[in-house]
């Protein structure tokens, strides 16, 4: 019988090796052919949906009505804050101010009132320090007239013994005031420390006149507009 094999088609793609019929490549294509993998209903199948603008967060409703910040509002922002700083700057130099002109005036009235005191001291010292055994109750009434009522009822209890002895001695006592100086004070109290030359004439004295450097303490204080002696102390 005639060989059939050597008369059917060839498929195209196919090689022929020398001895192999037809069949036999047909075979061996469909066994070298690729396997194609039917997807198992089984098989856990991965998500790879790609993210898209839809997937994000949503923004929410303040993030939607919250008004967008222009170059504007910003420097209308920065005008006010500029305005709020100069003013409170404003608000403390005038506070200063003040506060300096306070303190100037309060340095002023309590240099005026030294002067004052100063001036109203050296007076009361030479009338309270000074008197005459002929006119003793002249004498203490112009040095009361000096001083404060409180230190006025002191003051009477010594005049009373230095009348006796003034009167038993024929004495009379002046007083001048060499120098005056301001220990301390304020506005309505000055303490001054006087500087002051008592020459007593008297029997003791055979008549010839003592002159006694005393330094004494006065304490001045306001009363009504006028400077007052309140007391009175020997150093």
């Amino acid at each position: 019988m005639p060989d059939r094999s050597r008369h059917r088609p060839r498929i195209a793609g196919q090689r022929r090796t020398p001895g192999t019929t037809l069949d036999e490549v047909a075979t061996n294509d469909t066994e070298t052919a690729p396997k194609t993998r039917t997807p198992s209903s089984n098989a856990p199948t991965d998500d790879v949906t790609p993210a898209t603008p839809a997937t994000l967060e949503a923004p929410t409703e303040e993030d939607q009505e919250a008004p967008a910040v222009t170059d504007g509002d910003a420097k209308d922002g920065l005008g006010k804050m500029l305005s709020v700083v100069l003013a409170v700057a404003v608000v403390l130099v005038l506070t200063v101010a003040v506060v300096l002109g306070i303190k100037a005036w309060q340095g002023k009235q309590a240099e005026d009132a030294r002067d004052q005191a100063a001036a109203a001291g050296r007076k009361a010292a030479e009338t309270a320090l000074s008197y005459d055994y002929r006119n003793l109750d002249k004498s203490f009434a112009a040095a009361r007239a000096t001083m404060t009522p409180e230190f006025a009822g002191q003051f009477d209890a010594t005049a009373k013994v230095a009348g006796e002895l003034a009167t038993k001695t024929k004495a009379t006592v002046k007083a001048d005031v060499r120098e005056v100086g301001v220990r301390d004070g304020d506005a309505d109290r000055v303490t001054l420390i006087i500087f002051v030359n008592q020459t007593t004439t008297s029997t003791i004295t055979q008549g010839k006149p003592r002159v006694d450097l005393n330094r004494t303490r006065f304490t001045m204080v306001r009363k009504g507009g006028q400077w007052l002696v309140q007391e009175i102390a020997g150093l």
